[in-house]
């Protein structure tokens, strides 16, 4: 199999397992999603990518929520930051796809 196809079906694979990700990772959020907002758990989505001002200032109001703030925040960090590689790896065997193409 010749190079171009082989960097296609690379990018292909990553486009697919990045919408698998995002998946996953939404049905993990949303079930704390769901208990946040039904008690009317309200933060600034800055916060999330903040722990330690998460610790400081939204878990001493809403103790008895502090493990699915925690897991909310937790896995929305985790996705971004499986999102931003494989987006960055994307990018680079686009990029390379370009420069290979026949």
């Amino acid at each position: 199999m010749e190079l171009y196809q082989t960097l296609i079906l690379w990018a292909a694979g990553l486009m697919i397992i990045l919408v698998l990700v995002n998946l996953y990772i939404r049905v993990r959020v949303w079930k704390h999603y769901i208990i946040l907002n039904k008690n009317k758990v309200d933060f600034p989505t800055s916060y999330i990518m903040k722990p330690d001002k998460m610790e400081a200032e939204i878990i001493p109001r809403y103790p008895q929520y502090a493990d699915n703030i925690r897991s909310f925040c937790k896995h929305l960090r985790i996705s971004l930051r499986i999102a931003s590689v494989l987006l960055m790896l994307i990018t680079l065997l686009a990029a390379v796809i370009y420069y290979y193409r026949e």
